[in-house]
């Protein structure tokens, strides 16, 4: 494998991680957003 090839590989990997990171982030968010939805319909009357 080359230099060049290397290189190429981990700003792959790099970009995968912080790919990786981003929906984990948006998936928290997603989560607590849901929380706030089921806690404000279950505040509301029947």
């Amino acid at each position: 494998m080359s230099e060049n090839e290397r290189i190429l590989i981990n700003n792959l990997v790099r970009k995968v991680e912080q790919h990786e990171n981003t929906i984990t982030q948006l998936v928290k968010i997603i989560a607590a957003t849901n929380r706030r939805i089921t806690d404000e319909a279950e505040k509301q009357p029947q």
